[in-house]
C-alpha cells in the first residue's frame, strides 16, 4: 500500500525482511522485537506471523510484529484467552468486568491477531522516535492494518497483550478505536551500578540486605560452583530438564524437547550474546539462567532448577540477582530486564516496575 510519501510493507518470513531497516527501529530494550529474536520465535512458535513496516520517503519509520493465535498454539502465557482467565483469577483491574461482557467466554476471542511481539511483556509498535514520542498517525496506520489482517483471516479479535502504561501514544490510539483494556501484569527491570554487588547490596534496606547476604552464604555452604559460560550443545539437554522442573512447579506440562529446541535456537541466533549463569554441585548442573544481550541490556530469558537436590538452597536468587549483578557490572551491562511475574520478589530485590495493560478489540468494533 502506498499513499503520498507513505509505503506500507508486509512480510510473512523474517528472512525476507531487511535486517538493518527493521533493527534501526528497535532500541536496546527491544530485544524481543529485534530481527534475530523474531526469527527465533518464527522457528519455534509454530504459528503464522506477519510483519508490517511503514516507510516514508524510502526510510522505515515504524513497524509492528503480529502472530495469528489459535486455540492450539502452545504459547499460552501470552495468548489472550489464557491471559484473560489468569488476570481474572489474580483479580487484576478490569479483567472481570471485561470477561463478563464476553459472549462465549474468553475462548470467543480466538483466533486473534496478536500484536506487538509474541513475547511476554512490553507489547509495542516500533518507531524511530521511540514508543513515547511516536506520532499518533504512524501508530494508527499500523493498528488499522492489523485490524484489516484480522478481518482477512476471519479472526475474532485483535489483541495487544502487554502494553506499557507509559506508552501513551499506542494506548490512546487503541482507546479511541474502541479497544477494551485490563491490567495484565507488571514489568520489572534492575539498573546495574558499575560498582557491582557491593553497591547493589548497600542500596537495599538493612533488613533485606542482611537477608541477601544470608542467602549468598547458604549457597556457598551448599558447595555450589557458580559460573558464567557460553551456551553449548553439551549442556542444552540438561538446561531443558531443569526448565521443565521449574514449569512443573507452577503446574505447566512442557516437553523437554521443546525447551531444548528453544534454548538451542536462541543460542544459535544470538551467538556470543547468549550465555548462561550456572550452578553446579556433585558433578551436575543444579540450576541455570539463560541471559540474552542487546547493547547494554541483559535479558533473563529462561531458567530452571533441580528442586529435589537443592531443597531450600536459594540458588534462584543467587543466579538471577546476586551473581547476575556481579557479572553484569563486570561486562558493562547497565540494566537487567526481568519481565513479568513474581512481583514481590523482584521489587524486594531492587527492581523498578511499570504496569502493563492488555487491549482487546473484538472484530467489527474498529472505529
Amino acid at each position: 500500500m502506498q499513499s503520498g510519501d507513505n509505503a506500507l510493507l508486509s512480510w510473512e518470513r523474517t528472512p525476507d525482511i531487511p535486517v538493518d531497516d527493521w533493527d534501526r527501529l528497535a532500541g536496546p530494550d527491544d530485544l524481543f522485537l529485534s530481527h534475530r529474536w523474531l526469527r527465533v520465535v518464527e522457528e519455534t512458535a509454530r504459528t503464522p506471523m506477519r510483519y508490517l513496516s511503514l516507510k516514508r520517503a524510502g526510510e522505515p519509520v515504524a513497524a509492528l510484529a503480529t502472530a495469528l493465535a489459535t486455540a492450539d498454539v502452545p504459547w499460552v502465557a501470552g495468548r489472550v484467552d489464557h491471559l484473560l482467565d489468569h488476570c481474572v483469577t489474580e483479580g487484576f483491574d478490569g479483567a472481570a468486568d471485561f470477561a463478563r461482557g464476553l459472549d462465549g467466554g474468553a475462548g470467543a476471542l480466538l483466533p486473534t491477531v496478536h500484536c506487538g511481539g509474541r513475547h511476554v511483556g512490553r507489547t509495542r509498535v516500533l518507531h524511530t522516535a521511540g514508543p513515547r514520542q511516536a506520532p499518533r498517525d504512524d501508530v494508527e496506520i499500523l493498528v488499522v492494518e492489523a485490524e484489516k489482517l484480522a478481518a482477512d483471516t476471519d479472526s475474532a479479535s485483535v489483541s495487544f497483550p502487554y502494553v506499557d502504561e507509559r506508552d501513551t501514544t499506542l494506548t490512546a490510539v487503541l482507546r479511541d478505536r474502541g479497544y477494551s483494556s485490563f491490567t495484565s501484569g507488571n514489568y520489572h527491570w534492575l539498573p546495574v551500578d558499575p560498582a557491582g554487588f557491593p553497591a547493589y547490596a548497600a542500596a537495599l534496606p538493612r533488613k533485606r540486605r542482611l537477608s541477601v547476604l544470608s542467602e549468598r552464604a547458604k549457597v556457598r555452604a551448599a558447595g555450589l560452583d557458580i559460573t558464567h559460560e557460553p551456551v553449548t550443545p553439551e549442556v542444552t539437554g540438561r538446561l531443558a530438564e531443569l526448565e521443565v522442573q521449574l514449569l512443573a512447579k507452577y503446574g505447566l506440562d512442557w516437553p523437554a524437547e521443546r525447551s531444548a529446541a528453544a534454548i538451542a535456537t536462541a543460542a544459535a541466533r544470538f551467538e556470543d550474546d547468549a550465555s548462561v549463569l550456572l550452578g553446579r554441585a556433585d558433578g551436575d548442573l543444579r540450576g541455570f539462567a539463560l541471559m540474552l544481550r542487546r547493547g547494554d541490556q541483559w535479558y533473563a530469558r529462561q531458567c530452571g532448577f533441580d528442586y529435589g537436590y537443592l531443597g531450600k538452597v536459594p540458588l534462584y536468587y543467587e543466579l538471577l540477582y546476586y551473581f547476575a549483578v556481579e557479572r553484569a557490572a563486570e561486562l558493562g551491562v547497565a540494566t537487567i530486564q526481568y519481565g513479568i511475574g513474581s512481583d514481590t520478589a523482584k521489587r524486594s530485590r531492587g527492581c523498578s516496575s511499570t504496569r502493563l495493560n492488555c487491549h482487546v478489540l473484538p472484530l467489527g468494533q474498529a472505529g
